[in-house]
């Protein structure tokens, strides 16, 4: 009787535990590529004796539920210089955001557009010119539905 006993909870055991499994994974969970590192660095010439420079990098993720709702959030830092006859400027700085699409359209030639429902973004920007003028900007950002929202950003100038 004990051994039945025994038997009969362990089979209940690996039905729950079956069940538990198929419960923590939902029929149709939301895809991602996971998440994707790039890195920019390049110049360009943008007029005769004009240049510019960019270093970047970035993580991002993007999901995408079974509704089509997608979801970007990423994080990227960079730096430029450009320089121009008598002068140069040079910048570095960091940005966080999280948007939210309510839906997406691929076209043929691969263009994807989205739907714009929420748009946050965070960072900071330092901003330098070979005058002596330096320019902090605090960006505080928030959209929704790609019109309305707040924009909380400030910045600050000073000359040496």
């Amino acid at each position: 009787m004990r051994t039945k006993n025994l038997l009969r909870l362990s089979a209940y055991g690996a039905a729950v535990a079956a069940l538990a499994v198929a419960a923590a994974v939902p029929a149709h969970a939301a895809s991602t590529e996971g998440t994707t590192m790039s890195t920019t660095s390049d110049c360009t010439e943008l007029a005769p004796g004009v240049t510019t420079c960019l270093t970047m990098e970035q993580r991002r993720i993007e999901v995408v539920t079974p509704s089509g709702t997608a979801i970007l959030q990423g994080y990227r830092e960079y730096s430029d210089a450009t320089t121009y006859p008598g002068g140069s400027r040079s910048s570095d700085g960091t940005r966080g955001y999280v948007a939210v699409f309510g839906s997406s359209i691929i076209v043929p030639d691969g263009t994807i557009y989205f739907d714009p429902k929420v748009t946050r973004i965070d960072g900071w920007d330092v901003l330098s010119y070979s005058d002596g003028l330096t320019c902090v900007l605090d960006t505080n950002f928030v959209e929704a539905n790609g019109t309305n929202g707040y924009n909380h950003s400030s910045g600050t100038c000073t000359t040496s």
